[in-house]
């Protein structure tokens, strides 16, 4: 199980039972963490006769035990030290929350551990993915993935519509795709700019002007599924079809997030001559960079 196939186990409800915790350092009773982080419409439906919501607790709660957010202590149910990460009463918990999945579902170590390995290799697959052509929200794209990794395929998790659509609500909520229109018109496009851009602090950490080949290392160690990330070269290695000029050209998707990070004036991109460079691929033209540098250093 993990949050792909535990259908249950979206962003909303696991932050309702991290949120309800949050400001309880003591920890609180199940039954009362149930009804905080149960919906009304869902109350009333059990109330009226419509059957019990419990389902949808149980199974979130037992994902937030299993990425380590929650533990039971003395018969109540706590935040974890680690997923709590210093957050005190008062404090933004979403932030806590969200540094905490981050930590957990993008280091392979941790990932694994927590049962949560499928998640990257299928938002790899994702990011791999042309954002020129978005993915409808309503078809389950398993065979399209088997196309491109065979066998492989069921390692990312994504064998049914539903666990698709519950890899697409997370990849959302961590800033790597935009969903648009409505009903079955809904379309995914594969975007990870928020996730990049809330990295960059990180990235240049101690500079103001990289070669493209460092930053693309530092991204991907805190995001492996770009380029030079270990699982977007353990993804890579699946393919049926090998990549036509690997260590050469980024992906569109790659490619486009850059150029809108330099359209909002956070990087700027440059090539200079005779330095090692990368091709970006923006689908009906390209271009080179071989340095970018973060917008607003000293």
């Amino acid at each position: 199980m993990s949050i792909i196939t535990t259908v249950e186990a979206v962003p909303s409800r696991l932050f309702a039972i991290y949120a309800a915790l949050f400001d309880s350092e003591n920890g609180e009773a199940r039954e009362r963490i149930e009804y905080w982080s149960t919906p009304p419409s869902l109350k009333n439906t059990a109330e009226d006769g419509g059957g019990s919501p419990t389902k949808l607790f149980v199974h979130s709660l037992q994902e937030a035990k299993r990425l380590g957010l929650v533990e039971d202590v003395d018969d109540k149910l706590s935040l974890t030290v680690d997923s709590r990460g210093g957050g005190k009463k008062g404090r933004d918990s979403e932030v806590y929350f969200r540094e905490f999945l981050i930590r957990t579902l993008f280091d392979p170590i941790r990932a694994s551990e927590a049962q949560q390995a499928a998640f990257m290799l299928a938002l790899t697959w994702l990011m791999s993915s042309n954002p020129l052509k978005p993915m409808s929200f309503s078809e389950d794209p398993s065979s399209i993935i088997k196309m491109e990794i065979g066998e492989n395929a069921r390692k990312t998790e994504c064998t049914t519509l539903l666990n698709y659509q519950n890899l697409l609500y997370w990849a959302r909520y961590l800033g790597f795709a935009t969903v648009v229109g409505n009903g079955t018109s809904r379309r995914i496009i594969p975007n990870p700019v928020p996730a990049i851009e809330d990295a960059l602090p990180k990235i240049f950490a101690d500079n103001n002007e990289l070669p493209v080949e460092i930053f693309l290392t530092r991204l991907a160690a805190v995001y492996p599924i770009f380029e030079k990330g270990s699982v977007r070269e353990n993804f890579d290695a699946m393919r049926l079809v090998p990549l036509a000029d690997p260590g050469i050209r980024l992906s569109i998707t790659t490619s486009i997030a850059l150029q809108r990070l330099a359209d909002r004036q956070r990087i700027d991109m440059r090539s200079v001559a005779d330095a090692p460079s990368r091709v970006l691929d923006f689908g009906i033209r390209q271009g080179r960079v071989s340095h970018i540098r973060l917008r607003g250093a000293q």
